[in-house]
């Protein structure tokens, strides 16, 4: 690695933003859900409600891993980012528990579990309302991007 690399390496990341078209709660995406978020303060979480439509199914009448990984992903970083700043999902994991039909209401709570350090880590589900059946959940790493956050950790 060159010294260049290197400090291009070790040079700030950008502190992303938002311009209302995030696929999963930006308010200007005409194809997006457009979720609502609640927080929680007690418990450092993240929650919304909804129902998928037909358009994100994978299999015949089963909505697609992927979204339901998305939405995960989503409220995690919204408990993340509300309780300790701006932050990027640097890993995720997630298990299947229950299939999802087309228009079901569901529930989906992200919650941060780490509250020190500049790494945080994040808990998901998604409960289907009817039945209260886990139908997916995850857990994620997240790296913050405030720079005194950035500074405090000599391994970045």
């Amino acid at each position: 690695m060159t010294s260049k690399e290197k400090n291009l390496s070790k040079s700030p990341l950008p502190i992303p933003f938002s311009d209302d078209y995030c696929f999963v709660c930006g308010k200007d995406n005409p194809r997006g859900f457009k979720i609502e978020v609640r927080y929680s303060e007690a418990e450092l979480a993240a929650e919304t409600e909804l129902s998928i439509p037909r358009e994100y199914q994978g299999w015949a009448d089963v909505i697609h891993g992927g979204i339901l990984s998305t939405l995960l992903d989503e409220l995690m970083a919204h408990a993340v980012w509300h309780f300790a700043g701006p932050g990027l999902t640097i890993s995720m994991e997630v298990r299947f528990h229950a299939p999802l039909k087309p228009g079901e209401p569901i529930r989906v709570r992200g919650v941060m579990h780490t509250t020190n350090g500049s790494r945080r880590q994040a808990e998901g589900e998604i409960i289907r309302l009817a039945d209260g059946q886990r139908i997916a959940s995850g857990k994620s790493r997240f790296l913050l991007l405030r720079e005194k956050e950035r500074t405090d950790n000599p391994q970045f």
